[in-house]
């Protein structure tokens, strides 16, 4: 067993608060969305097209990510591109147009870019360093930065606290701890396997990785559904109070936080084959509950179960990924790539389909994306 030092806890601590911080900056816009869209003026098409900047921005991020994170390291990486991640949403409140809303949700998905391949990567590492899964507890630091969102918005919104004054308060602040934890962060650059790899010029993905990619995009699709849907869905079109809308909201970040932190564990105990079976089982028919249901009790239900259908696969994904030979940062990159946009591009998609036929259809139709990992598990990847 491998023994962990002071100085090795207090890196595991910093990079557990930078997922948080970003998480948080990202999640404390989600639940005043309604409010962006009636102070705009938007219509769910409009506010679809808005969103899909973001993953657009990621998807030009992730090209670039690769190459500079190579130049100036991953942690630097989180530095200077965790700052500007959070201090992009500032913006956001002032937005009073479709163009130039559009504009910052492009512009924070090109930065989210690197700093999901960059910390992604961090924690793979650290994995590989100590020997033991890591993963799923990283991650369940990033849904412990949803929950906190969730609950402060609940709070400033009953208080009647604008959107910009909310943004004014905190942001500041998260972006300080932001800042103090990427300076903790363990001095990780490219992995050893780029020195074994001096020419990168063209990049063929085995098939391994692309399954690899396509294994927790229904996951990330349905968690990018909840997060940026649930205050539009409950609120305007179910009729249900900013209270209530945010304890369902609150439900789900706070599943998917329960079933994260605990999610090494169960790994480690029932195996990866278990983990994902049930997972997508949950996920699916919790995503086909909450779409359907107008009450409180059974949104909640529908709620917990995707959260903690979801919570598992993405962190799991990363682990598989960064094990497989050849470049652990390009890896990385191709599937955070790949993941990032569907946990993005369900917002746009969503809004398109609810449009035509209501957004209780619309989420309902994405619920079978979720057995997608059924791809991970037939391809007869059975490592533990």
């Amino acid at each position: 067993m491998v023994v962990i030092n002071k100085d090795q806890i207090n890196q595991v601590v910093a990079l557990r608060l930078f997922f948080v911080t970003q998480s948080l900056g990202l999640s404390l816009w989600l639940l005043r969305i309604p409010e962006v869209k009636s102070t705009i003026g938007l219509t769910l098409i409009d506010l679809s097209m808005a969103l899909f900047m973001q993953p657009l921005g990621v998807l030009v991020g992730f090209f670039i990510a690769p190459n500079l994170i190579k130049l100036i390291g991953n942690k630097k990486s989180c530095l200077y591109f965790g700052a500007l991640f959070i201090s992009s949403f500032i913006l956001i409140p002032i937005a009073q147009t479709f163009t130039f809303l559009s504009i910052i949700l492009f512009i924070s998905g090109m930065i989210c870019a690197v700093v999901e391949v960059s910390m992604n990567a961090i924690a793979a590492q650290m994995e590989e360093q100590f020997k033991m899964r890591m993963m799923s507890r990283f991650h369940a630091f990033w849904s412990i930065g949803a929950l906190i969102s969730g609950c402060i918005v609940t709070l400033l919104s009953s208080l009647k606290i604008s959107f910009l004054l909310q943004q004014i308060l905190i942001i500041p602040l998260i972006l300080l701890m932001a800042i103090v934890a990427a300076n903790s962060l363990p001095n990780y650059n490219y992995s050893n396997e780029y020195l074994k790899q001096k020419t990168l010029n063209f990049f063929k993905p085995p098939l391994s990785l692309i399954i690899l990619c396509i294994t927790p995009f229904g996951a990330l699709l349905l968690e990018g559904a909840l997060m940026e849907w649930t205050a539009v869905l409950k609120r305007d079109y179910q009729n249900l109070t900013d209270l209530k809308v945010g304890i369902i909201f609150c439900t789900f970040t706070l599943s998917m936080t329960l079933f994260r932190f605990y999610g090494d564990q169960i790994i480690n105990n029932f195996g990866i084959n278990w983990t994902i079976s049930v997972s997508i089982t949950s996920s699916f028919f919790g995503m086909i509950l909450f779409a359907q249901s107008n009450t409180l009790l059974f949104s909640i239900i529908g709620a917990t179960l995707v959260g903690a259908g979801i919570a598992n696969i993405y962190p799991l994904t990363m682990t598989l990924t960064a094990a497989l030979p050849g470049l652990k940062e390009k890896n990385v990159s191709m599937v955070a790539f790949v993941s990032f946009c569907a946990f993005l591009m369900g917002a746009p998609l969503i809004g398109f389909l609810g449009e035509y036929f209501g957004l209780h259809v619309a989420l309902s139709l994405i619920a079978p994306t979720s057995l997608l990992p059924l791809l991970y598990l037939l391809n007869g990847n059975k490592k533990s």
